[in-house]
């Protein structure tokens, strides 16, 4: 049966998958503390990944999700998908769409999250993308009738840097990041919408911005040129674990030269585990970093089902 559904997915890679609806995260699209920011939006070809496309965008400052339904019957589950690309863009296709295909088929319905980058002039630039995650989480859950979703089924995917984003939110879910922009962030008596996941899927994840085995890059976009210990500290998410976080299934191949699983995957398991939080972890022999579903080779092709095995026994 194993084999079987790992060749649908396989299939449905090669289909192409239709977007139910757009949601800006905002009211007025723009997103707080971007209105003076004069990037403009743009789609970066990176070069076609047969049979799929391999698009990235950048420049954003009106951030949205895209709301995929599953074409067969619904399990009731949502994902809020979180792609990569080092603070610096958005990796819609291989770390969005792949997934999308994949976890559709199996009645998951998925919400492709483009999000705001720091390094683009905004303002409170290490907040930015975690406003926008918050933001869609309880868009989401305000709106889990209209999706045909359980709001207490919604959990979060995040890859590379995204899968910084995504366990940023599985453990500052609660930190008034920005001031509430309507009812759906916060109800009439003063109580905000909870914006924490279900559980959390994290894929060759940056945790960490410590020296060492922090991605550079990522740290640099995140944080700037200048910043001081307290601020490394503040967003390496090994170090913001409580014993509610959310249950993870991790994984990394040992062989990624750009995220070093020792001090980010493995990192953030172990400070799980010694918090008692359920969490599993698997750590490829091979795939290096971004092998999302069609870059994997060897046993990491098997990660998609892994991960809906995992759903479905322990969420």
């Amino acid at each position: 049966m194993k084999k079987l559904i790992t060749a649908c997915i396989a299939l449905m890679l090669c289909a192409g998958v239709f977007a139910q609806e757009k949601v800006y995260l905002w009211p007025k699209k723009t997103g707080p503390g971007s209105e003076k920011v004069k990037v403009e939006e743009q789609v970066i070809d990176r070069g076609a990944i047969p049979p799929n496309q391999n698009r990235a965008i950048a420049g954003v400052t009106k951030p949205y999700f895209e709301v995929y339904k599953p074409s067969g019957e619904a399990n009731g589950r949502g994902i809020l998908i979180i792609p990569g690309g080092a603070y610096q863009r958005v990796v819609y296709d291989t770390e969005g769409l792949d997934y999308v295909k994949a976890f559709n088929a199996q009645g998951y319905t998925c919400f492709v999250l483009v999000y705001r980058t720091p390094n683009d002039g905004h303002k409170n630039r290490e907040n930015v993308s975690l406003q926008d995650a918050q933001r869609a989480m309880r868009i989401i859950k305000s709106r889990a009738k209209d999706f045909g979703v359980l709001a207490h089924r919604i959990g979060v995917m995040g890859s590379s840097a995204g899968g910084h984003v995504a366990a940023l939110l599985s453990n500052k879910y609660d930190a008034e990041v920005y001031k509430a922009a309507d009812d759906m962030d916060k109800n009439k008596e003063g109580k905000w919408t909870s914006a924490k996941p279900a559980w959390q899927i994290l894929l060759y994840p940056v945790i960490t911005m410590q020296d060492g085995f922090t991605h550079k890059g990522s740290r640099t976009n995140l944080l700037g040129e200048k910043f001081s210990q307290e601020d490394v500290d503040a967003y390496s998410c090994e170090k913001l674990i409580k014993y509610d976080c959310p249950d993870a299934f991790i994984c990394a191949a040992i062989d990624d030269k750009s995220v070093n699983p020792e001090g980010n995957a493995i990192a953030y398991w172990k400070a799980m585990r010694a918090q008692n939080c359920k969490a599993e972890l698997h750590i490829f022999p091979e795939s290096g970093h971004g092998f999302g579903i069609l870059g994997a080779s060897g046993t990491a092709k098997s990660w998609p089902q892994m991960a809906m095995d995992w759903l479905k026994t322990y969420n």
